[in-house]
Parts: structure tokens; C-alpha cells; sequence
């Protein structure tokens, strides 16, 4: 009797650790949470896409009509969605917490914790200290989260969408992944919008993972339009010529003017720039700027100053300096625009 009681308990705790994803939708359609386990108009406390998995039920019990429903929790960035949803739309998680389907869901919730001010949980997604975040090393909670405080005040709202996944390597210990994600950042009279291709390493902790490594491959900001205010047209910068600006009396116009902060300077040229240079610059994840000023021994000449930035703190450009040597040019330093 000893035997078939703990043989039991021992199903039971198996059933509560595994984890579940949703069947018998559609693509593109969601699954109703609910207050109660019944069909009632203005029950719902919310939905869980077709895609779900890391569903987690808390219990089950069948309703006065004879329908087995079930309590579950499922995460959604930082937070959970609790309440009741049908059994039957709920099956274990094909292929485990491995799958690429699992992998996909644990992501979309990575990136969507960062649409929130999701500083006190950091390290529900991280496993510290990280072996690499974008272009620093061995980073510790402390440091994320004081990168995560400035960045958050800087961007206020901010919208991210995984759109590809791509398994690069499956090993025991670990799963190298590449993401591509698509973003958008609003802040005080500011907006950007770009793509960014990360490597993730995800670490397996318990019945998911931990994230240890993140590096941008490819950094990618849709280019600001310029509006012409005499004639009310807007050209993309990239498209104004060199030997257009050449022909204006004062080559240092408005539009080239620095705004006001730090920068790194990493390179002054007296001709065309190396187009390999300056994707480099994009790749590990800064914004550049190219300053034109008249060159002080041939008036017929330009130098091409290209300075990274601009940085909102001297903590900030410090830290980004070191980096900016190792990976771009040694001789690369501060510059304050005031």
C-alpha cells in the first residue's frame, strides 16, 4: 500500500513539473484565460497566443457541465497570466524545453520584459556574471541594471518583435541561437526604429534556460529624413552629394552641427571614408556621426571627422571608450561638444 501511495505522489509531482503548449488552434488566433472554468461573456482576464508553451497548470477540476478545466500561469515578459482555459486546448510540450518552439517562446518573453522596466527581475532571464553583453565582458547585475536604468530613461517606450531564429549549435551545456529582431524606441522628441541580428547563449537552468552571452552581429537604424524647409521636401540624408556641399560658401552648415554630450572620436580622413570602417562602428552597436569642416591648409579641401555618440554621461563614454580602442581604433578619445 506504502509502494502504490508513493508511486502516486511520484506521478503527481511528474505531472506538475511538465510543461505544456497550446493545440487545436489555428495560426494567428489565441486561446481565452478566464476568471472562472465557465463560457461567460466579460470572464476573460486575457489571452495566450496559438505559438504558447511554458504553460504551467496549477490545477484541474471538472465544472458543473461536466468540462475538465484547468488553472494555469503562463509568462508573459516579466509577468504571468493566470486563470482557467479548457483542457483539451492543452497538451505537454512536444520535444521539451529544448525544442525550438519552446526556445522561440522563452525569447519573444526575453524581449518583451524589455518593453517594461523590468529592472527587479533581471535575473529571471541572465545568468550572472555573463560571460558577454553587446561589446562588455563578465557583466555583473549591478552593471546591467545600471545600463538598463539609463537606457530605459533615455527611450521611454520601446516596441520589439522576433521575427527569425535560427539554432547555430545544440550542445549538453549550452544552445547558441541567432535572433533578429525588429524595434522601435520613442523617447523625448526622439524616435528610432532598426534591426538588430543578435548570437544569444542560452544556458538550460531547471525547465528553462538562463541567458550568458549576447552580442550584436549586425546593427541596423533606419536613416532620419531631413525636411527642406524653404522648399517643404524631404530628402534622405544619404542622397545630398559631396560635390553639392562642396560648391556652398560655408561648408560647416546647421545641419552638421553636434549636438551637445560626449563623443569618442575615432578618425579624422581628407578623403572618402572606407565604407568596411564604418560598418564596423555599426556592428557592435553605436551610432556615428560625420562631421565636414574646412580643411585649414587646402581651402578647396574637407576633412571628414567621424566621432561616435553622443554619450548623455562621462560614466557612460568612459566605459564605451575601452571597447571603442579594442575593437575600432587605439587611438581613438574623448570629445565634449558643449
Amino acid at each position: 500500500m506504502k509502494k502504490i501511495i508513493l508511486l502516486t505522489l511520484l506521478i503527481i509531482g511528474i505531472g506538475n513539473a511538465t510543461t505544456y503548449q497550446v493545440v487545436h488552434l489555428k495560426r494567428g488566433s489565441s486561446l481565452n484565460v478566464r476568471e472562472i472554468p465557465e463560457v461567460r461573456y466579460g470572464t476573460s482576464v486575457g489571452r495566450i497566443p496559438a505559438f504558447a508553451t511554458g504553460i504551467e497548470i496549477r490545477h484541474c477540476k471538472y465544472n458543473r457541465r461536466g468540462q475538465n478545466w484547468c488553472y494555469i500561469s503562463y509568462p508573459i515578459g516579466g509577468s504571468y497570466l493566470e486563470g482557467w482555459v479548457k483542457r483539451s486546448y492543452l497538451a505537454p510540450l512536444r520535444g521539451g524545453y529544448r525544442s525550438k518552439r519552446y526556445i522561440q517562446n522563452f525569447l519573444r518573453n526575453f524581449y518583451k520584459a524589455d518593453e517594461e522596466d523590468f529592472l527587479d527581475k533581471l535575473h529571471s532571464f541572465y545568468r550572472f556574471p555573463m560571460q558577454q553583453y553587446l561589446w562588455r565582458k563578465n557583466v555583473s547585475l549591478m552593471q546591467l541594471r545600471s545600463q538598463k536604468v539609463r537606457f530605459y530613461k533615455k527611450w521611454g517606450n520601446r516596441d520589439y518583435r522576433l521575427t527569425a531564429l535560427k539554432i547555430l549549435k545544440r550542445r549538453s551545456n549550452y544552445i547558441d541561437v541567432q535572433a533578429t529582431v525588429r524595434w522601435k524606441m520613442k523617447g523625448y522628441k526622439a524616435f528610432r526604429e532598426g534591426r538588430d541580428v543578435q548570437k544569444l547563449r542560452l544556458i538550460p537552468q531547471g525547465n528553462s534556460f538562463k541567458i550568458l552571452a549576447l552580442k550584436n552581429l549586425s546593427h541596423w537604424v533606419k536613416p532620419e529624413p531631413k525636411v527642406d524647409k524653404e522648399e517643404n521636401l524631404t530628402i534622405a540624408t544619404s542622397k545630398v552629394s559631396i560635390k553639392q556641399e562642396e560648391k556652398e560658401d560655408n561648408i560647416v552648415k546647421k545641419d552638421d552641427a553636434l549636438k551637445r554630450g560626449y563623443y569618442i572620436k575615432v578618425g579624422s580622413f581628407f578623403g572618402n571614408i572606407n565604407p568596411n570602417f564604418l560598418k564596423n562602428i555599426t556592428k557592435i552597436g553605436y551610432p556615428y556621426t560625420i562631421q565636414k569642416v574646412v580643411n585649414p591648409s587646402n581651402r578647396e579641401g574637407i576633412i571628414r571627422r567621424v566621432l561616435i555618440g553622443p554619450f548623455n554621461s562621462k560614466t557612460l563614454v568612459e566605459e564605451s571608450l575601452t571597447s571603442v580602442k579594442e575593437k575600432i581604433n587605439r587611438g581613438a578619445y574623448i570629445q565634449v561638444i558643449n
